[in-house]
């Protein structure tokens, strides 16, 4: 076999392939409110009879967008099929994939009132497809190579580290749906409150949080690519405005202020100062904020103490509901990382936690606009086990 087909069989492109495929179904279908209702005519006839009888700006931005989000699933798809398939079968497959995917979502697409089914949406999937797989053929070797690398591939193995900053980058782009147009954003802006309302157990909060980031990533500094810790994360402060352009989020002062201070300070003060402080500033951080903002009610004025797990979590819209558990996971899941990283025992560490939380929680029924229950406790110690399955990873 040859040195490509050796490489190609070690490189991530079917997993790659299945991240794409997800991506472009959960995008589609946003926001997942699906109506039941009845047509004359099956979905397939509908979908076939949906070609747009005007073209304008609109249509020419929906056909780029579509070209556009088609371009990985044909260049992933070519590489995903096996070397020793013909080449047709090798364009064939993927293209297929990308019709059979862009109709059924188009047909699913009927069913939600917030979407339009559309045949040139199929047309230009299918030609953004044949795009990507024209690129992969093309830049097959290279792109082969590359993926290759150890470095590019290596965050497709899961790790602890790994885990929790996919958690806390679910908390930072979750619902993952760009909402455009200046009027969005100037809303958005004059929503911000002024700088004398930042909330100084907020700003900690944010500023741990960082810096608990800071750490994983140089924890997997090899892992990618080689590029120092301090350049990602200044990369990944832009997360921090795109909150503007995403839907059903929201952006304060003490996001901004947190995440400055947080990377002045990574580049300013002695690492291992850093290291050594970053597990007590998070678990201090967390503590604060569990009791914020401090205001405790009479024993009369307590609330009931739910000990349904998750509950919470399901009687919350989905969207909110994720955003919190993507940000609760990276919070717990961090200060049992950090602990550990710094000589604890995960068991040790994840029993101190989970009991602690309890503790609190059973304090915030004293607490007005608080929920007081047991998830907490469960979700750190469901991180704790994580982190355990994870630990030779």
């Amino acid at each position: 076999m040859s040195s490509a087909g050796a490489d190609g069989e070690t490189t991530p492109h079917r997993p790659i392939l299945a991240i794409v495929v997800a991506l472009i179904l959960y995008g589609s279908l946003y926001p997942w409110q699906f109506q039941a209702r009845h047509y004359g005519r099956n979905p397939l006839w509908i979908l076939l009879h949906t070609w747009p009888s005007s073209f304008d700006r609109y249509l020419v931005w929906d056909v780029g967008v579509n070209i556009t989000l088609y371009v990985p699933l044909g260049i992933f798809g070519f590489l995903a099929v096996s070397e020793r398939a013909s080449r047709v079968v090798r364009i064939l497959a993927p293209l297929a994939l990308a019709l059979a995917l862009s109709a059924s979502i188009e047909m699913l697409q009927l069913f939600d009132d917030s979407r339009q089914c559309s045949l040139a949406d199929v047309a230009s999937n299918a030609m953004g497809a044949a795009v990507g797989i024209a690129a992969g053929a093309l830049y097959r070797v290279k792109l082969q190579r590359l993926l290759a690398r150890r470095g590019t591939a290596s965050p497709l193995r899961p790790s602890g580290a790994l885990l929790l900053l996919a958690c806390w980058l679910g908390y930072q782009l979750f619902p993952l749906f760009p909402v455009w147009g200046r009027t969005n954003l100037v809303n958005r802006l004059a929503a911000l409150k002024t700088v004398s309302a930042v909330s100084p157990v907020d700003t900690l909060v944010v500023f741990a949080e960082w810096l608990a980031v800071a750490c994983l990533l140089e924890s997997i500094r090899k892992t990618m690519l080689k590029t120092k810790p301090n350049g990602v994360l200044a990369l990944l402060l832009l997360l921090v405005p795109a909150r503007l352009l995403i839907a059903s989020r929201t952006l304060a002062w003490s996001d901004i202020v947190g995440a400055a201070a947080a990377y002045a300070a990574w580049l300013c003060l002695p690492r291992l100062w850093m290291r050594r402080a970053v597990p007590v500033l998070l678990t201090g951080a967390l503590i604060l904020g569990e009791l914020s903002p401090f205001h405790f009610a009479a024993q009369n004025g307590a609330r009931a103490f739910n000990w349904v797990p998750f509950r919470g979590l399901f009687s919350s819209t989905w969207q909110d509901g994720f955003v919190v558990l993507f940000r609760k996971s990276f919070w717990y899941g961090s200060v049992l990382w950090l602990w550990r990283a710094s000589g604890r025992s995960l068991a040790w560490t994840t029993a101190v936690a989970a009991a602690a939380l309890f503790v609190l929680e059973r304090v915030q029924v004293y607490l007005p606009g608080r929920t007081p229950e047991i998830t907490d406790s469960v979700l750190a110690v469901l991180m704790g086990v994580l982190l355990w399955l994870l630990r030779d990873a």
